[in-house]
């Protein structure tokens, strides 16, 4: 075996590896399925988080299957990391790095739309009299989630980017799919940072819905590719 050939046929790691790939791109698609989002195109965060109180056990559901689909995927990333060898090993490691603080954060984010659900049904339910003082903490809770979520795009996405240049310099993976990788994650970068200075608002939520899908499909396809070569 050369030093590049990282991937062996009954590798446990990569078994695994393959599998939690597989697993986060379907976590993905189920969990974004069942988040409930606004009906209509607006900037008024009012109606953008009305859908998360009105169907508030659906978000939990939600929140955590697509939690348990990043931490999937980080096991994942951590078979591509270690199946790189030689060429590409410093971008594989900084990519799995990356990825664990991306996979915190996003626990962290998500921990919040539960939060955010859980006060926005409870503003909802509120009697008239009581109303301002339940928005109040659906401000607050949603000021918070503002922050965190521009960061964990940019953050869990910088990750994809690393992965990608080391899936191009080794002699392991397709190249075709490192650029697909790098290319994906610098666009979701972008929209990270056009987040960070503009308002929330549902065009940007479903261009990033549009992204995460690719983001997932990324994730099945490499899981496939590490499945037939591992098992």
């Amino acid at each position: 075996m050369s030093p590049q050939q990282g991937i062996v046929k009954g590798d446990a790691l990569q078994k695994i590896s393959s599998a939690g790939f597989i697993i986060g791109a379907i976590l993905f698609g189920i969990g974004g399925l069942l988040m409930p989002y606004a009906a209509k195109p607006t900037n008024n965060v009012q109606e953008m988080l009305k859908p998360l109180g009105e169907h508030e056990f659906r978000t939990y559901v939600s929140s955590l299957i697509v939690t348990i689909g990043f931490l999937a995927a980080m096991i994942g990333t951590a078979g591509l990391y270690r199946s790189i060898i030689a060429a590409g090993a410093a971008w594989a490691r900084l990519g799995f790095y990356f990825t664990l603080v991306g996979t915190a954060l996003w626990t962290v984010s998500l921990s919040l739309d539960i939060a955010t659900a859980s006060s926005v049904a409870n503003w909802l339910a509120a009697p008239a009299g009581s109303k301002e003082a339940a928005y109040t903490v659906v401000a607050a809770v949603n000021a918070v989630g503002r922050g965190v979520i521009p960061i964990t795009w940019i953050v869990y996405w910088v990750a994809y980017a690393f992965l990608g240049i080391a899936m191009i310099h080794s002699l392991i993976y397709p190249r075709w799919l490192g650029w697909i990788g790098l290319i994906l994650a610098t666009i979701v970068v972008t929209v990270g940072i056009t987040q960070t200075f503009n308002a929330r608002s549902t065009t940007l939520t479903l261009v990033f819905a549009v992204l995460m899908l690719l983001t997932a499909l990324w994730d099945l396809v490499a899981g496939i590719w590490v499945a037939r070569r591992a098992w």
